[in-house]
């Protein structure tokens, strides 16, 4: 994406189609639909990802902008990207070669880092411009 579409489409402020969200269980992921607050038909997708090929624990993050187009992925536990350990983020622009280049998770301003299933969530979702208010992020009980 252009540098420029991606600064204004990842600014949107947005918030989750549905106010109760539940994280995905280990082996499995979730996903939860939202939309820009001033525009439902600019559409995002937030896959929460806690399974991996080769190790099952796993937890990943996605942006998607109109169900396809991808905007950020942000692994918490996973594979060290050409030398950068986990926990990383990729951001889908031209500056970033496309998602090409990880960047230290810890480089970013303002995004708490935890590996904690909830917070990690919800972190995710602020650094993407979700507003929480309204939300209760848990695990699943049964």
């Amino acid at each position: 994406m252009e540098d420029d579409s991606y600064r204004r489409i990842h600014g949107y402020p947005k918030l989750t189609n549905k106010q109760k969200l539940f994280c995905a269980a280990q082996g499995k992921q979730e996903i939860y639909n939202g939309h820009a607050i001033f525009n439902e038909k600019e559409t995002f997708k937030v896959i929460q990802a806690r399974k991996g090929h080769i190790r099952q624990n796993d937890l990943s993050y996605v942006l998607l902008h109109k169900a396809s187009e991808i905007m950020v992925r942000v692994d918490i536990i996973g594979a060290t990207h050409e030398g950068v350990p986990t926990p990383h983020i990729h951001i889908y622009d031209e500056e970033h070669n496309q998602g090409e280049v990880a960047i230290p998770l810890s480089q970013i301003a303002n995004y708490n880092i935890t590996d904690s299933i909830i917070d990690s969530l919800a972190e995710f979702l602020k650094f993407n411009n979700f507003d929480l208010t309204n939300n209760q992020i848990s695990q699943r009980t049964v």
